[in-house]
């Protein structure tokens, strides 16, 4: 049996902090020593996510579990983790944030991690590069304390376990947008891009009436455009325009980051974009923009 207790979840920025086995807990002759090793664990929902270069993050279901299946004699054990203190008791299922010695697991609650993405060997196509990465629980800091309730917790020897890392699969992409509260963000990316003649520009335009919101044309690869939340709540288009093409086949991409950090990818073909005007732009995506009456919420709702 698990009983499972549950925490808000956290925004860790500095989670993996050092801390070191720890059996100076011991109280009573090694001989006479019943060791329980307590290690921290964690589990992901999701094992695959878009990620970038350098520092990502992703929500873990973190916890702690008992790696010996020995008889603890009544000994609680009391984790405190994040100032928050979890009993370990074997024998005991009905207490709050108790285990059983058939789980040996106590669940916390979903904490946000961040980890490390590097840059896959070759570089980074436009449409991605799928990498692993790892979430390293090994040093996670949290104290260990006997709770003398039981009838031999003088022989209770309890030690510090190492948390093991944590696969995920991350599609790697150059850039992407930002998170920005108020607004969604849009990135565009185009393979051959200007470096081989293919300079393509980015709108935003309103709908009926082709009227002009946003524009990015850098002469850059990345061009980038945003719709407010503060903007009339209507129909929208997303456009590329063609400030110069050599023709062939042209693959494009765009990401779209909501204001709650809701990132969607979307994939088009511009093969025959020519310079033209409005009338030559090719629509990448349709936002509708709503507003909810009574709330006042706002929603982004994408498609092509």
């Amino acid at each position: 049996m698990k009983i499972t207790k549950y925490i808000a979840a956290l925004a860790i920025v500095s989670f993996f902090t050092s801390c070191e086995q720890d059996d100076e807990v011991a109280v009573a002759g090694q001989t006479k020593n019943i060791q329980v090793v307590v290690a921290p664990f964690g589990t992901l929902a999701v094992t695959d996510i878009v990620g970038q270069l350098g520092t990502n993050s992703a929500d873990v279901d973190f916890g702690f579990k008992l790696t010996n299946a020995t008889t603890y004699f009544d000994s609680d054990v009391k984790v405190t983790y994040q100032g928050q203190d979890y009993i370990i008791h074997p024998e005991d299922a009905d207490n709050d944030g108790v285990i059983d010695p058939e789980s040996l697991e106590v669940i916390i609650g979903v904490s946000t991690v961040e980890f490390e993405i590097q840059a896959p060997a070759g570089g980074i196509p436009y449409n991605g590069s799928v990498s692993t990465a790892q979430i390293d629980l090994s040093d996670t800091e949290y104290d260990l304390e006997i709770m003398p309730i039981g009838s031999r917790p003088n022989e209770l020897v309890v030690l510090k376990g190492a948390g093991a890392s944590l696969s995920v699969n991350a599609t790697v992409y150059g850039q992407l947008p930002a998170i920005t509260p108020g607004q969604i963000n849009f990135l565009f990316d185009w393979d051959p891009n200007n470096d081989a003649g293919n300079d393509l520009d980015l709108r935003v335009r309103r709908m009926p009436g082709d009227v002009g919101v946003d524009y990015s044309g850098s002469v850059s690869n990345y061009e980038s455009v945003d719709i407010s939340d503060t903007a009339v709540a209507s129909e929208y288009e997303v456009k590329a325009d063609a400030w110069s093409t050599i023709g062939g086949t042209i693959s494009g991409i765009v990401f779209a980051m909501h204001p709650d950090g809701t990132l969607e990818v979307f994939e088009t073909d511009l093969t025959g974009i020519a310079a033209g005007g409005v009338s030559a732009e090719v629509v990448l995506l349709k936002v509708t923009k709503g507003v909810d009456a009574i709330s006042g919420d706002v929603t982004y709702t994408l498609y092509q």
